[in-house]
């Protein structure tokens, strides 16, 4: 770590504020070295093994298939948040882009078209009953081909 040098200090500063007994914690400086960035470490080494922790139980967790992959992530940007490894603006600040929020809404009409069933006639007349892998491919290629070259498919 980098060491920064105060000559002038023989105590921690922090003992000349009055009246705060809870900055008042009598470490004395060894000599006029102060050794910030080491002991910032030390301090943060937690947070390396909580996030690996996190982590892992969100990977097993969607690999569980047992819990929708959006609860898996609500619950460790959560867990982040409680522990102070990020503030509650970082966690929420992704949701307030553009590109997140499009996304959001394409989940809800999908969710919506999927459950009243507005795509099966019009899938079963676009598909039809192809007699091989080979010709379903081959229906589906060509309008998707003709569609996705006016729209945008990247938020």
């Amino acid at each position: 770590g980098s060491i920064a040098t105060k000559p002038y200090l023989d105590r921690c500063p922090c003992l000349e504020e009055e009246n705060d007994i809870f900055s008042t914690h009598g470490r004395y400086l060894d000599g006029d070295i102060v050794r910030i960035e080491e002991e910032e470490e030390e301090r943060q080494i937690w947070k390396i093994f909580y996030v690996g922790f996190v982590l892992f139980l969100m990977f097993a967790a969607l690999l569980s298939d047992k819990i929708g992959a959006d609860l898996v992530m609500v619950g460790a940007l959560t867990l982040c948040m409680v522990s102070q490894i990020i503030t509650v603006e970082e966690g929420l600040s992704g949701f307030a882009n553009e590109g997140v929020l499009t996304v959001l809404a394409l989940f809800i009409v999908a969710a919506g078209i999927s459950h009243t069933g507005a795509l099966d006639w019009y899938m079963g007349n676009l598909l039809g009953r192809p007699k091989s892998t080979a010709a379903a491919q081959l229906r589906l290629m060509l309008p998707i081909a003709i569609i996705s070259a006016f729209l945008n498919n990247t938020p």
